[in-house]
């Protein structure tokens, strides 16, 4: 029987976690809605079981996660498309992993599935893939030592997506971001606020406006935490842009304007090739302070899909061999630890710079 299953296996990322899974020798099957795009992909990975499951099928899906420690979904958007393989894990007492980084599904899962999650003895690990996991790494290790820290990330993102991130980006750039100021949560429209960010060398100070990423609904989980606020670096045309655009966000839930949308991705590649993605640089950076303590650590490479894939891979072996440490909704780190991805980070030239105050001797 396989460790792991893997649903929503030929998407884009879906793939290249596929991939990902049988260099790492797992044991896994793969999920999905097309059996003969899922029989081509086993051809390729290894041969893993095949397992037929679709959107909407709890029993179908639960069915599939027979003899099953762990499922990895890549399904998304997850705010549309998500709750199949959620329902199926609790039902099926089996842990949960996906690739999302959408913050109003993650805020749900937090309130409302979280107890359920404890009584089948299972963590739902949502977020872990990039962007979300080189951010709960760079919280934990600024803030480490900190009592009611104050935490502000800041990310460089590259511009090239796959057409299911910019589903997910479609929702997100619509929501409202949820920050912990004073140790209540507040909620910041995107663009509301506005600083400049000291992004280490090659980038240096960039000015960044505020932006609803998931890591300000994750980090609390496993963080002490007075504040944690998260921005977006931005140029000058940019910056311009999505302050003037900002009171119209909310209009990106219309049906019609998502018609519209999707219209559009339906033209695009799937997603960046590899040469691509080789090029894509990005950087994360934490800032901590707590009194007289201060810490940043900046976090960067390239290739955030390939991430995406190393990361879902490397978390969901630890877990099915291991299982996770607690249950119950849980960050990334807080899930599986540093050193799963920080091995992933040195396997894959992910750069983790810290900068600190040098006490006196």
């Amino acid at each position: 029987m396989p460790e792991i299953l893997l649903f929503g296996a030929t998407g884009y990322t879906g793939k290249l976690t596929a991939h990902a899974l049988a260099r790492r020798g797992a044991d896994f099957a793969i999920a999905g809605r097309n059996r003969s795009k899922l029989e081509a992909l086993a051809a390729t990975t290894g041969g893993p079981e095949v397992r037929v499951a679709s959107v909407g099928d709890v029993d179908g899906l639960v069915d599939a996660l027979d003899g099953v420690k762990v499922l990895i979904t890549c399904v998304g958007p997850f705010a549309t498309l998500g709750q199949t393989a959620i329902e199926a894990a609790l039902r099926a007492k089996v842990h949960y992993i996906d690739s999302t980084g959408e913050g109003p599904f993650i805020g749900e899962l937090i309130e409302n599935k979280n107890e359920q999650a404890r009584r089948a003895g299972i963590a739902m690990t949502p977020a872990m893939g990039f962007d979300e996991v080189p951010a709960d790494v760079a919280a934990t290790k600024s803030t480490e030592g900190m009592e009611q820290a104050e935490l502000t990330l800041t990310y460089a993102l590259p511009t090239q997506f796959s057409t299911g991130t910019l589903r997910s980006v479609l929702g997100i750039a619509a929501s409202t971001a949820v920050w912990l100021e004073n140790g209540r949560p507040i909620q910041v429209k995107v663009g509301e606020k506005q600083r400049w960010a000291p992004m280490p060398p090659p980038l240096g100070p960039r000015a960044s406006l505020s932006f609803p990423l998931a890591e300000a609904r994750l980090a609390p989980l496993h963080l002490d935490l007075r504040s944690v606020s998260t921005y977006m670096t931005v140029g000058a045309v940019e910056k311009i842009g999505m302050k003037a655009a900002a009171p119209f966000m909310p209009l990106l839930a219309n049906n019609t304007l998502q018609n519209m949308f999707e219209k559009v991705l339906e033209r695009l590649p799937e997603g960046p090739n590899e040469q691509q993605r080789s090029k894509s640089h990005w950087t994360i950076l934490g800032e901590a302070r707590a009194g007289s303590k201060w810490r940043n650590v900046a976090i960067s490479g390239t290739d955030v899909y390939g991430l995406t894939a190393e990361f879902l891979s490397a978390g969901a072996i630890k877990v099915a061999s291991e299982g996770p440490a607690d249950t119950g909704v849980l960050a990334p780190v807080q899930a599986v630890g540093l050193e799963t991805f920080e091995k992933v980070f040195a396997e894959h030239g992910v750069n983790v710079d810290v900068y600190e105050a040098r006490s006196e001797e």
